[in-house]
């Protein structure tokens, strides 16, 4: 009984949380790079241990950090994203993880997965990790091992699959779109047989100005625009054969900008999303030019909102597609303090407000898959 009472007085807790950052659309997310190490070779990675990219290695501070999520939190951020080079590298990373579980935020990891050992993964759902992001380069072990220089590694996130469903832990395929992918269907197939039931597709990334490495000129990863546009056109009419992340409506989005088109849904990067990098300073995206700031400065920094739709990073354009929605009902909840009827219901009759709930609506049966832990 004392389990189910303490569940529901979290559930409360969260519920008054959501209503009380509603004006501002809504919880918001972070993306946290904890090191520039790595010990992957991935060609379309410049992070990779075999390029000359990275010429000091740092590790992000815990007790910085720590500080920083204060900062975060106090911002409406409640999802925390760790990335690298690779995280499971930072001798830190179980403790950075519960400080942000501690906070009542939710914590996710990206990760090559070659360090899912029993004892690792037991220790990361000890910590409070929620979600954790796995790559995968090819459906064949060979190639993606290859690739990523870490042989066996398909193996170890079969494994680790296994035990991370087990222990509560969501598993989302993380594939950024290459040339070894090759059939989408032999793919699905691949993640299946993994332990993956969601995926999502990273864009190609051939250059970032933040600081970033997580970009190359490799050959992998050089489509034309319009293949591109091929392959996400191709990726849209798939997502009933696998439970694929990306929403529709950003897919088509994504296509409308490599063919040059009008954009329908303004990115929240800067408002409802950011990114913090190894030095402490954030960013409103990873492809962004100059920071926002350092996350001390970050605690009174004004939000941006431009309507920027300059380049295709996933996860900050992907989100905007369903933030859509919330972001103005928080709108709306403004004007409508202000005695500003008439631009509340502007707010919420935007052609791009009635795409993001439909889009919601499709996607429902994913995103609850995903946030079942």
């Amino acid at each position: 009984m004392e389990g189910i009472g303490m569940s529901i007085t979290r559930a409360v807790g969260q519920a008054v949380d959501v209503l009380r950052l509603l004006p501002i659309g809504g919880p918001s997310c972070c993306n946290i790079a904890v090191t520039n190490v790595c010990n992957a070779t991935c060609d379309f990675c410049n992070y990779a241990k075999d390029k000359d990219f990275v010429t000091e290695k740092k590790w992000l501070d815990p007790e910085r950090l720590s500080r920083a999520l204060d900062i975060l939190h106090s911002r409406g951020i409640r999802y925390i994203t760790f990335s690298g080079g690779e995280p499971m590298l930072h001798p830190k990373m179980y403790e950075m993880i519960s400080a942000v579980a501690f906070r009542g935020m939710r914590p996710a990891m990206v990760t090559n997965g070659s360090a899912l050992t029993e004892k690792n993964v037991r220790a990361l759902a000890e910590a409070g990790l929620k979600t954790l992001f796995i790559s995968i380069d090819s459906p064949e072990a060979e190639k993606h091992e290859k690739n990523r220089g870490l042989p066996g590694v398909f193996e170890k996130i079969r494994n680790g699959n296994a035990l991370l469903r087990e222990l509560g832990i969501k598993t989302v395929a993380s594939c950024t779109i290459n040339r070894l992918i090759g059939d989408f269907e032999t793919l699905f197939a691949s993640l299946d047989d993994l332990g993956f039931s969601t995926v999502t597709f990273t864009y190609p990334k051939k250059e970032l100005n933040s600081g970033s490495l997580v970009f190359s000129s490799s050959s992998l990863i050089d489509f034309s625009d319009m293949e591109l546009a091929d392959v996400l056109e191709l990726l849209r009419s798939k997502k009933e054969k696998f439970g694929i992340l990306n929403p529709a409506e950003s897919l088509s989005e994504m296509v409308r900008f490599l063919k040059k088109e009008k954009q329908e849904f303004e990115c929240y990067g800067g408002y409802k999303y950011f990114a913090l990098d190894v030095n402490f300073n954030i960013y409103r995206c990873d492809f962004w030019h100059e920071p926002m700031g350092t996350i001390e400065e970050f605690a009174h920094a004004e939000f941006v909102r431009d309507g920027c739709t300059k380049c295709m990073s996933v996860c900050y354009r992907d989100s905007s597609v369903f933030l859509n929605l919330p972001v103005a009902i928080g709108d709306a909840i403004k004007h409508t303090k202000r005695g500003r009827i008439d631009k509340a219901a502007m707010a919420l009759a935007q052609p791009s407000v009635r795409k993001s709930a439909r889009s919601l609506m499709n996607e429902w049966k994913t995103l609850k898959r995903l946030a079942r832990t």
